[in-house]
């Protein structure tokens, strides 16, 4: 009798663990995005060429090679061509951006990603890396292990992890968010400034919110935006031009 129980307990724990299995690989198998305006923003025109790589997707001027990239890292299970509008505007603004892949989605799986990317454009000299959320604490991790490769971290709606001091080092960094973001934790996100170098810049920003960092709608316990998704990627275009000192003091932020 203790046998056929015992049996039967281990099936229905199999069962479990065979469930859970199916709905973790059903959850990872459905991110986030991206949404129609990223995908329009995928297409190569207006003076921005566009490409499909092994390690993501690269955009910049056609008509320069620029001289600065920027790594973008997505947030946790957001499909990395919603930010193809982000990734846009910074090659407007002249930069080579790369939005790098991440396994499953999740950038914890692969914090220095980036290196591939990185690697593939040894004539760009000057690099900046920026991270959204789940994104945005592994690439503070990968700076923290890559000492000297960047010189500015922008972080938006997000922190370094706990095990990530970056206090000493010497890197410009900009830590943004939204006053709508209900999906942050803004007391860890607070308590991490002083694992930030003391002259970063952290500030919050009026009507933004936690997904219109990338383009792939709402996302669930998030609140509804103030300001259009538009302007809000031009903040994070602007924080990434200041943090590598390429704006003139006396221009606005959009």
């Amino acid at each position: 009798m203790l046998r056929i129980r015992l049996g039967r307990l281990g099936i229905a724990f199999a069962a479990v663990v065979a469930v859970t299995a199916l709905a973790v690989g059903l959850w990872l198998a459905t991110p986030l995005g991206p949404d129609a305006r990223a995908v329009e923003a995928l297409a190569p025109g207006d003076g921005i060429s566009v490409a499909h790589t092994d390690w993501g997707w690269e955009f910049w001027p056609s008509s320069s090679e620029p001289a600065t990239g920027v790594v973008i890292y997505p947030g946790g299970r957001v499909d990395p061509r919603s930010y193809a509008p982000l990734a846009r505007g910074l090659a407007q603004a002249g930069y080579r951006a790369i939005i790098v892949k991440m396994p499953a989605n999740l950038a914890v799986l692969a914090p220095n990603a980036a290196d591939c990317a990185i690697e593939a454009h040894p004539k760009i000299q000057r690099w900046a890396i920026v991270g959204h959320s789940l994104g945005g604490a592994m690439a503070a991790a990968h700076v923290a292990q890559r000492p000297g490769r960047y010189a500015a971290l922008v972080l938006l709606a997000a922190y370094p992890p706990s095990s990530t001091d970056l206090s000493q080092t010497r890197i410009a960094v900009v830590a943004l968010a939204g006053n709508r973001d209900t999906v942050l934790d803004t007391g860890a996100f607070e308590a991490a400034r002083s694992r930030l170098p003391r002259s970063s810049l952290v500030a919050t920003v009026e009507g933004a919110n936690h997904a219109q960092w990338g383009s792939y709608g709402r996302q669930r316990g998030d609140s509804q935006a103030a300001i259009p998704p538009e302007v809000q990627e031009a903040i994070a275009v602007d924080a990434v031009r200041r943090a590598l000192g390429d704006v003139p003091r006396d221009e606005k932020t959009p």
